[in-house]
């Protein structure tokens, strides 16, 4: 072999030792970029939940002093006229009148009457109204022919017949009574214990109406101490007006139904109760789902009439002051578990009479029992658009409705840890 190619092979070994040395640091200059890729991936893995962990406890936080901040106060009169349901002391001290927020077709009839027959005390609703104004309509009856007699007697021969006489001097005698009671002032009028025929009594007076509620109060109903207990569907105005937060206060108590169920119920109540001061005459024509997506339809009832806000959108704060009243004030009973609740009411109201209970339980604790206000109508499909229609439209009473549930479950133990309920 020669000098020279000798040499040549040396130099050919030698480029490629060196082109593989370059390649080697090349492979390492890399590995090591990656790896250190890879580990600023990891930290970043690492610090991101971290960070976002602190982030969210933080943002917790803040939306917890928010929360704190951020108190519901309850109406004045509601807040100064009912007593919360747990405080006993007052009971023990002075006699807070019941006042029964009667939510339409949620078995308050029925309490009603069940109050007025089987425990036989004295009640404020519309029904002493109604009584009194028979009363009168009987007794102007019954002059209207003693006059009519006497007139007869009297002239010797009839110159018109005696209903046509009866009639006209009835309708003089309600004129006349109409026209007294527009023109004497509230002081020359009086509250009193009307008593109907099957011994029921009532007050002379109409609370479920804000013209009824405005006159008991003139006539000072607070501190007559005629009503042992009081049902209105109007609980803030009657909370305002019938009661007084120093001598005088209400014990508010409920029985709550689930709002669909109830709302198709009050629909086809309405459908016939020409009687009722919310009948419409619209609604004998109307389908269920006609009128569920209607403007007739109700729209959140309940938190709607705690609130005080009948029309317009209502707000988040608006459920959260609806509950506040009801988990404060109200002492919760379910229709669909009324025997319990007719149980709980009666340990709760100091009713000490075994007798009453059982006729209570006996008459009233049963869905559809004779003495109830139930009505026999056709069922609604709860997967259907008609059921997802209404509910739609009360998604707030649902929730205060699910709430109210929650409240019977709490109450019933407190009722028990305080020895009364058995």
């Amino acid at each position: 072999m020669t000098t020279s190619t000798t040499m040549s092979s040396l130099a050919y070994q030698s480029i490629l030792l060196l082109t593989a040395a370059a390649l080697c640091a090349i492979t390492l200059q890399l590995s090591c970029k990656r790896d250190s890729i890879v580990i600023k991936n990891a930290q970043e893995d690492v610090v991101a939940p971290s960070v976002a962990l602190r982030r969210r406890r933080l943002l917790d936080l803040n939306m917890g002093i928010e929360l704190e901040r951020k108190t519901y106060k309850l109406p004045f009169y509601m807040e100064q006229n009912l007593v919360d349901w747990d405080n006993l002391e007052r009971s023990v001290e002075t006699r807070d009148t019941p006042i029964f927020w009667h939510v339409l077709k949620s078995g308050g009839s029925a309490i009603k009457l069940m109050y007025a027959t089987c425990y036989q005390i004295t009640s404020a609703s519309e029904t002493g109204a109604w009584i009194e104004r028979e009363q009168q309509e009987a007794l102007a009856r019954q002059q209207a022919e003693e006059a009519g007699s006497e007139r007869r007697r009297l002239e010797g021969e009839d110159l018109v017949s005696p209903m046509e006489w009866v009639q006209k001097t009835i309708i003089e005698q309600w004129q006349v009574w109409d026209e007294s009671a527009e023109e004497a002032p509230d002081n020359q009028q009086q509250l009193h214990v009307v008593v109907a025929e099957d011994g029921r009594k009532y007050v002379n007076v109409d609370v479920t109406t804000m013209e009824g509620i405005a006159r008991a109060s003139r006539l000072d109903f607070a501190s007559s101490g005629l009503a042992d207990v009081i049902f209105t569907p109007l609980l803030r105005e009657s909370a305002e007006l019938l009661l007084d937060g120093d001598n005088h206060k209400g014990r508010m108590f409920a029985v709550f139904r689930s709002p669909v169920d109830r709302i198709v119920s009050l629909f086809y109540y309405l459908q016939q109760a020409t009687w009722e001061p919310t009948y419409n005459p619209e609604y004998a024509s109307m389908t269920i789902d006609e009128y569920a997506h209607s403007p007739l339809c109700e729209s959140n009832w309940m938190v709607r009439s705690l609130v005080n806000k009948m029309e317009g959108p209502l707000e988040p704060s608006d459920i959260a002051i609806a509950k506040e009243i009801i988990r404060q004030k109200c002492i919760v009973g379910l229709l669909s578990e009324m025997d319990e609740t007719i149980r709980r009411f009666h340990s709760f109201f100091g009713f000490e009479n075994d007798e009453a209970l059982t006729c209570a339980r006996q008459n009233f604790a049963v869905a559809g029992g004779s003495q109830s206000n139930s009505h026999k109508h056709p069922k609604l499909d709860t997967n259907g658009e008609t059921w997802q229609a209404i509910e739609s439209k009360n998604m707030l009473d649902i929730r205060l409705f699910e709430y109210a549930i929650e409240l019977w479950h709490e109450q019933g133990g407190w009722l028990q840890n305080e020895n009364m309920f058995d």
